[in-house]
């Protein structure tokens, strides 16, 4: 199995946290303490009858809920973030739904991921922590831009991570949570799309800026102002 590219696409800093998912075992900076052994959050000892142990899992499983549950987290406090700095009534809109969307998939997510040590929610990692500081900082349509470069190049990577586990996953519980996933995944993508063309078209000056590092979104993806 090579899941090195996949991994690159999906995040730098999930690389460094890449050897401990041999074990089903993550302990790296900013990131929870996740194994596979028990259901998600509760007490040791509540497995539910019938659940797949961690051994039954393979790398692509624990790579998928591993970065779902720390994606669905990370989106929750952008999506709050905007809420309360976005002046649009259309992100506004569009980031409660993020809020709705991602805290229903996190309950779901919950049930799939096994946990001896586990007490609390995901939190962070490094790059969102990053990502979370640098759109703090903005204001305005500079704000809303760069959210919305933020929330077409996260759920795009989260597309192709749902659409690996799908083919390539061990465990039909958590594939059947991913092809459960994925059309509401490319729902949203297509929603940051259409609000991050609109936002551009309104802001030319401000969109033909090239992306900020702290997002770290390609240039050729990010809508630019058309001459007349």
């Amino acid at each position: 199995m090579r899941l090195c590219p996949l991994l690159v696409f999906l995040s730098p800093a999930f690389i460094i946290l890449g050897p401990g998912l041999a074990t089903g075992q993550i302990n790296g900076p900013g990131s929870p303490s996740l194994s596979l052994g028990n259901p998600g959050f509760a007490a040791p000892g509540a497995n539910a009858p019938g659940r797949p142990s961690s051994a039954q899992r393979n790398q692509a499983d624990l790579v998928f809920l591993m970065q779902a549950a720390l994606g669905g987290h990370a989106e929750i406090q952008l999506a709050q973030l905007a809420d309360q700095k976005s002046r649009d009534d259309a992100v506004r809109d569009f980031a409660r739904r993020m809020i709705q969307d991602h805290s229903q998939a996190n309950n779901a997510l919950r049930s799939l991921i096994h946990s001896d040590n586990t007490t609390g929610e995901p939190q962070p990692d490094a790059e969102s922590q990053q990502v979370y500081s640098g759109l703090n900082a903005l204001t305005g349509p500079e704000f809303n831009i760069e959210y919305l470069r933020v929330q077409v190049q996260d759920h795009q990577r989260m597309a192709l991570l749902a659409e690996y586990e799908i083919g390539s996953g061990a465990d039909s519980e958590v594939q059947h949570f991913a092809a459960d996933m994925l059309p509401k995944i490319f729902s949203h993508l297509s929603s940051a799309r259409d609000l991050l063309q609109r936002v551009s078209a309104q802001n030319p000056k401000i969109a033909a800026v090239p992306p900020r590092t702290v997002t770290g979104m390609p240039a050729p993806q990010t809508p630019r102002s058309v001459s007349n």
